[in-house]
């Protein structure tokens, strides 16, 4: 069965709502995005069959619902939600709940077969049938709605805060990650690989030039966007000026497409022998066949500065499995693993 999202207004009896629609092998959560930790947790939430969901703070985020979801809209008059809140002891700016009422109308102008229903629409056994029968795919059920209707559920607001209050930082984070991924899907077209230069270029170029790309990177890997500012960068600058640090680039009219990003420097093994260390690197899904470029593109530079060999670090995080592909297709040999422990 298609999973189903209804995205609301808050104080829209939406609680009361996740129950009515929780229904024989159906059941419907409320809120789930506080809950979620990466939009892997969404992924795996909406992958569960007779799954569904009533949000009212994730209606920014549709652009990244799955094709297959049944999408309904709930709304409630602004004055209507600040009235409720404001009974239950919080004080809550209009202006936020007009932001929400915006992006309800933008789903309804964008997305295909979307249901939208009021407030007053769901006061009502008819409004109430509609929403049960798009989003569970089956006949209205008298009984089950007199049964609900009687009751009145609601969320505590107080224990609601509490939670906020308890995992700001993972709720924050999970917010900028699926922002991101919003601006990043509004202009996500593949890219000829033919006009694609590859070059050694200054740290303070690259890190200017690659801030939308690092933000990607940072959340495929699973971190916030703005991850890349917990950097070294006093660290990373005195490298480049010391000549230790390699920063290559894939660029498309001076777009960053790649980078990679190789610490250079003599080993302790010999005295005289050089070599690269591989950093950070990432390739855009937007161009495909530019990560094992960028790869050999770097080799080569490594080989005119004079190093003889350079360490790679087996996949992990958002590269995964394809660095150990690319390392074989570069010819290189695996000599062991590589460990990490955390000294707290």
């Amino acid at each position: 069965m298609r999973p189903f999202v209804i995205l609301a207004t808050p104080r829209s009896r939406t609680k009361w709502l996740s129950t009515l629609l929780s229904y024989g092998d159906w059941h419907c959560g409320h809120d789930q995005i506080v809950h979620c930790r990466s939009m892997d947790d969404v992924a795996s939430w909406f992958a569960q069959s007779f799954t569904g969901t009533v949000e009212t703070a994730a209606a920014p985020f549709w652009r990244l619902l799955p094709p297959d979801v049944t999408v309904v809209t709930l709304r409630r008059p602004v004055a209507g939600v600040v009235a409720s809140y404001a009974r239950g002891g919080l004080v809550v700016p209009p202006a936020i709940i007009e932001r929400q009422i915006r992006k309800l109308d933008q789903i309804e102008a964008r997305l295909p077969n979307v249901l939208p229903v009021t407030f007053d629409d769901i006061s009502t056994e008819s409004g109430c049938a509609r929403v049960f029968e798009r989003c569970l795919g089956i006949s209205h059920d008298h009984a089950w709605w007199a049964a609900c209707d009687v009751v009145n559920i609601q969320i505590h607001l107080r224990q609601m805060m509490r939670h906020w209050r308890a995992h700001e930082a993972q709720i924050n984070k999970m917010t900028k990650t699926a922002k991101h991924r919003c601006i990043v899907a509004m202009d996500r077209k593949p890219r000829d690989i033919d006009g694609m230069t590859y070059q050694h270029e200054p740290f303070e170029t690259f890190w200017h030039d690659a801030a939308p790309l690092l933000a990607e990177h940072a959340v495929r890997a699973g971190e916030a966007p703005d991850y890349p500012l917990s950097f070294n960068l006093p660290l990373l600058r005195a490298l480049d000026a010391h000549g230790m640090l390699q920063t290559m680039t894939a660029r498309m009219n001076g777009r960053v497409f790649g980078y990679l990003m190789t610490i250079v420097g003599p080993s302790i093994e010999a005295p005289d022998l050089i070599e690269g260390q591989h950093t950070i690197f990432y390739a855009s899904p937007d161009a495909p066949g530019v990560g094992l470029r960028l790869q050999r593109a770097a080799a080569d530079a490594l080989r005119e500065r004079g190093a003889k060999q350079v360490l790679m670090r087996a996949g992990v995080r958002a590269s995964g499995p394809l660095l150990n592909g690319y390392y074989k297709k570069l010819g290189a040999e695996a000599i062991g693993t590589l460990y990490r422990m955390e000294l707290n």
